[in-house]
């Protein structure tokens, strides 16, 4: 989808925070976040492009004032409800309980649960399929395709309409923007070498720009 998520190679943003912080999150809450993302994944509720989109459907006022974890909760809540996991009044009543200081977080151990989950996850994050012939070969110049995509992408918008030199193919995996809508199939994926100075007019500090790209997103340069 085309969205205020999309801010690769865009300005106005300030510099980016690289500040070095001790512990993975800083709030235990992102934690909790955190593990109600591996059980929606591994118990196999939603999948990881599934989850990006609902992430990218958050309207963009809400999304650039939410913080990293916040959206996280947004995108897993709003896919529990979508799949009849959590019923949307239940929601809203354990909201306003914690509103109110008046709800607690059940704890529950149960390791073989546990390695199910982590099985699930593995298995969510294998995206390998058996190789089609590809369309592409290493040295061929291609250009990014101009497509404005209402669902999910995986295809930068700082990259559209570019020309780059094919680097490298990777197989066949599964391929996201169908993927996060239900249908499962698979596409050559290829990296795709820029040069940076066609894509920010001189302006990069960099050699080069590689991106991993799949199959649909490119055509041969005429």
């Amino acid at each position: 989808m085309d969205g205020i998520h999309d801010v690769g190679g865009m300005d106005g943003f300030g510099p980016v925070d690289t500040t070095e912080h001790p512990d993975t999150f800083h709030e235990p809450w992102e934690g909790v976040a955190y593990a109600t993302f591996v059980a929606g994944l591994g118990s196999g509720t939603f999948g990881i492009d599934a989850f990006r989109h609902s992430i990218e459907r958050m309207p963009p006022r809400d999304y650039l004032g939410a913080s990293y974890y916040d959206r996280w909760v947004t995108a897993i809540t709003r896919l529990f409800v979508e799949r009849g996991v959590l019923d949307p009044d239940a929601v809203e009543e354990r909201v306003r309980a914690f509103a109110d200081g008046g709800a607690t977080v059940p704890e529950r151990s149960d390791p073989d649960l546990l390695g199910e989950l982590s099985a699930g996850v593995n298995e969510a994050y294998d995206s390998d399929a058996s190789d089609s012939e590809p369309a592409f070969d290493v040295g061929d110049r291609v250009v990014v395709r101009n497509h404005n995509p209402s669902g999910h992408t995986r295809c930068p918008g700082y990259l559209r309409r570019a020309t780059g030199t094919v680097a490298a193919r990777r197989g066949d995996h599964t391929y996201p923007d169908a993927a996060a809508h239900g249908d499962e199939r698979s596409e050559p994926l290829y990296n795709v070498r820029f040069d940076p100075d066609e894509l920010w007019d001189g302006r990069a500090t960099s050699d080069a720009v590689s991106a991993d790209l799949w199959e649909p997103y490119l055509r041969p340069e005429r």
